[in-house]
């Protein structure tokens, strides 16, 4: 029995996936989790170490090139010790998140998470940008980025909306930012409707 498997799959099953986007270049990791929903864009709720809950990523939904469930006895497991650490199911984020475009996942994620992280895996394979919106039009992102030390930069870093192929919130990572990093020397991003 083959272990590939669509997306819409994916998502009626609850299977545990790994997702490939060969597309993007070699250096674009795997994406470990469960599909949550999908459309233009593909929401995956995120596990780390295949047992802890760890955010949730929106991925472009074109340059998924393979989805692999696991083994059922990997799977089995998976679930297993997710329950036991609290984190099976996957929890679905407390947000409505509009798959339609990028624009519209980075609204949606900025009206209840002051942190975001953004991926331009095509130009800057490996790296992850992890900030709060500063200004969002229909051409652009302005992150406002924090470093690795927590500390805030100055002036927005500016993605053009094709660039991003990828957005995260909700994990460990960007949480201890959120809790631990310098306070924000600017008014948080209140979107707007679109």
């Amino acid at each position: 029995m083959s272990r590939t498997l669509s997306l819409d799959e994916a998502r009626t099953t609850g299977a545990v996936v790994t997702i490939h986007r060969r597309t993007l270049g070699p250096d674009t990791g795997l994406l470990d989790g469960v599909v949550l929903a999908t459309g233009v864009w593909t929401l995956v709720g995120s596990l780390a170490d295949w047992a802890h809950a760890d955010g949730y990523e929106v991925i472009r939904t074109e340059d998924v090139t393979k989805v692999r469930r696991l083994r059922r006895a990997n799977q089995r497991f998976v679930e297993r010790a997710a329950a036991g650490l609290g984190s099976w199911p996957l929890p679905r984020p407390d947000l409505a998140v509009d798959l339609t475009s990028v624009e519209d996942v980075v609204r949606s994620v900025a009206r209840t998470s002051r942190l975001l992280a953004v991926h331009a895996e095509a130009e800057s394979p490996g790296e992850y940008f992890p900030g709060a919106v500063g200004i969002l039009t229909d051409e652009g992102l302005g992150l406002r980025f924090i470093d690795t030390a927590g500390r805030w930069e100055a002036a927005p870093r500016w993605f053009g909306l094709g660039e991003i192929t990828r957005v995260s919130w909700g994990s460990r990572y960007l949480g201890a930012f959120d809790r631990f990093g310098d306070r924000p020397p600017f008014a948080p991003f209140v979107p707007s409707d679109g």
